[in-house]
């Protein structure tokens, strides 16, 4: 046998074995596997057919076999599900010390992105994503501030759905009612697992740590809606005191608080004071919704957290203060709108991993969660 035909017969070997077992666990692989899950593995299909391509071992069948498959999940066949895109485009607006994306800027394989996974498949189901980014500790009025500049330089003319994960549903109801503009129109707003009424570990870490206290909010943030407003009557460091307390515990609080301020002030910042249940409250009175946007939103509530769980003395917090919740908020805090259920997860497990690697293989599927929820935008005209 010449060496030429034993290089042919080799490369036809190879080929049947690469494209048989490629096209026939498609499917069944897919069977247990997350809609994130199964947008990377046929990015990884796609990258071996390339390769598979530049070494000549990829037939003209099997070539068409893979590219019909990947017209079907950009046409939204995704885990036997047929996602709709809305009609008008999406903006992803992320939560505390959250970002869009981290990392030098020509080197990807370094970079971190908040919303991993979940704007690459809204788009391969057909969205137009925008991914916005405000100060990741700022004050209310600031990210919103932010937010609104935002819009208006990359959405100038469009009607816009808001999507936004924790502290950013505050952001974006900030900008729909207290900073309105005529650049952009928003649509609708979808908060997922926002701390609407604030959240009751908040105001533990305010009482144990002496961080976000309002007086200190209202004193550097006065052009700010809710500190006009509360010192227009009057607030004072009395209103940062709970009222549960004894007049010991809250002597020996005030004694205290000196040293426990300077050990901890370095750490403090205006968004703590932002999620306490006083602020809330406060500008939830004085933002009302907006009758042309439609509102909604999904709570997150976890029964019980691992003692390993980052999670898991806060889900104890909120749990014996205000019941449900995810570890951060709370089922009733969470609620604003329409309210479309809850999942079971925690408040991280709502945004995907930074390494998917280390994810176990029941952990939550954030990316299919947003999926439907688009979907349930697209239903309904948006």
């Amino acid at each position: 046998m010449s060496l030429a035909n034993f290089a042919l017969q080799l490369r036809q070997k190879l080929n049947s074995l690469l494209s048989t077992a490629s096209l026939s666990s498609v499917f069944s692989a897919n069977q247990n596997a997350t809609a994130g899950d199964q947008l990377t593995r046929l990015r990884r299909r796609e990258t071996k057919k390339a390769v598979m391509l530049w070494a000549g071992l990829e037939s003209s069948d099997a070539k068409r076999s893979l590219n019909a498959e990947a017209r079907r999940a950009h046409i939204g066949l995704i885990v036997k599900q047929n996602y709709k895109a809305p009609r008008d485009p999406i903006v992803l607006c992320h939560g505390l010390f959250g970002f869009d994306v981290l990392g030098p800027q020509g080197v990807p394989g370094l970079q971190i992105h908040y919303w991993k996974g979940i704007a690459e498949a809204l788009r391969e189901i057909g969205c137009k994503v925008h991914v916005s980014r405000v100060g990741t500790v700022a004050a209310l009025k600031t990210r919103a501030h932010e937010l609104r500049g935002f819009l208006e330089n990359k959405m100038e003319g469009q009607r816009i759905n808001l999507v936004a994960h924790s502290m950013g549903g505050l952001d974006c109801r900030y900008v729909i009612t207290h900073l309105p503009s005529s650049k952009f129109k928003v649509n609708s707003l979808t908060t997922v697992a926002t701390p609407h009424r604030g959240s009751s570990f908040m105001d533990w870490c305010r009482d144990a740590f002496g961080v976000g206290y309002l007086h200190d909010y209202i004193n550097k943030q006065m052009d700010d809606v809710v500190s006009k407003h509360l010192a227009a009557n009057g607030y004072s460091m009395a209103g940062d005191i709970p009222p549960a307390m004894s007049e010991e515990a809250t002597r020996k609080l005030i004694r205290t608080h000196p040293f426990i301020r300077a050990l901890c002030s370095p750490l403090d910042s205006p968004a703590f004071a932002n999620l306490t249940l006083d602020y809330c409250k406060t500008f939830n009175e004085l933002t009302p919704n907006d009758p042309s946007v439609h509102y909604s939103s999904y709570a997150a509530v976890v029964p019980h957290l691992s003692p390993l769980s980052p999670l898991f003395f806060s889900h104890w917090i909120v749990s014996s203060r205000e019941g449900q919740n995810d570890g951060l908020v709370s089922l009733d805090s969470a609620q604003w709108g329409k309210f479309m259920g809850t999942v079971q997860c925690d408040h991280w497990q709502l945004i995907p991993p930074r390494i998917r690697q280390v994810v176990r293989r029941d952990a939550f599927d954030s990316v299919g969660f947003y999926l439907n929820l688009v979907d349930k935008l697209a239903d309904q005209g948006y």
